[in-house]
Formats: C-alpha cells, sequence, structure tokens
C-alpha cells in the first residue's frame, strides 16, 4: 500500500472557540481525528474555530503512453487515464497540441505511480528512455 501524506491546515485546534465565532453544527471534534485507520482518502480541514472549511482529496497519479497514426510516442500523467485519453482524441482546447492532427491515438501503457511529484519525475524518467526502450516498457506490460 502506499504511503499517504496529508497536510492539515491550522492543525491546533482550540478547546472553546474564539469570542464571535459560532462552532459549525454537527463537527463533532472526536470524529477530527489524526489515527492514520482513521483517514481516508479525504480528510476534512478545521479552522481554529472548529467549522469544517474545504475537504482536501488526495489523488492517485498515472503515467500513460500514447501512440500516434504515424508511430510516434507520447508520454504524459493524469488523474483519469481514461477522461485524458478522450480529451486528446477529441482534439479540444485541452489536448495536447502535440497530438492535435496526429489521430487515430491508441493507449499502449499506463501505470500507477502515487502522487504528483512521483509522476512527474516518473514522467521525467520515461522522457529520457529510447524508443527502443519505450516499446520495451509496452512490450513488458503485455505479458
Amino acid at each position: 500500500m502506499t504511503d499517504v501524506v496529508i497536510e492539515v491546515a491550522n492543525s491546533t485546534l482550540s478547546a472553546s472557540p474564539q469570542k464571535g465565532a459560532s462552532r459549525a453544527p454537527g463537527v463533532n471534534q472526536t470524529q477530527l481525528s489524526s489515527r492514520p485507520e482513521a483517514l481516508g482518502a479525504e480528510q476534512a480541514v478545521t479552522s481554529e474555530q472548529g467549522a469544517t472549511s474545504d475537504i482536501e482529496q488526495v489523488s492517485i497519479w498515472y503515467l500513460y503512453l500514447i501512440r500516434c497514426a504515424n508511430g510516434h510516442l507520447y508520454t504524459g500523467i493524469t488523474t483519469d487515464v481514461a477522461r485524458r485519453f478522450n480529451e486528446h482524441q477529441s482534439n479540444g482546447p485541452k489536448a495536447a497540441k502535440y497530438l492535435r492532427g496526429k489521430g487515430p491515438l491508441t493507449l499502449m501503457y499506463q501505470e500507477q505511480v502515487g502522487t504528483r511529484s512521483d509522476a512527474l519525475k516518473r514522467e521525467i524518467a520515461v522522457k529520457k528512455l529510447s524508443r527502443a526502450q519505450k516499446l520495451g516498457l509496452i512490450e513488458s506490460a503485455l505479458r
């Protein structure tokens, strides 16, 4: 299992709300545990007043390789491979400019990487590989 690091803003909680501040209804301080087993994919970020503000989503990042009709390979990262591949295929405003007009595209490879930082590092490493090494990576995934 991958280790997940979650940062919590304003991690110090006061025992009583500040003067003039109201507590959000339904927020139970015992539910906001910092035990690892109590943390899921989301964690409530609590301010000093005890009101729940934003929920931080911890994302799993993926590396993917796409083959163009002309045989070129494109490497990218995303949190949702299917959505990103559809964006590339549609040639819309969010599609990679490199892939525009080079369809039909084929998703050749994907791997779960972990954090965004890990995904960026892996993307750089794969982009430095030779074409033969990238094809070997794709081939090894097909076995």
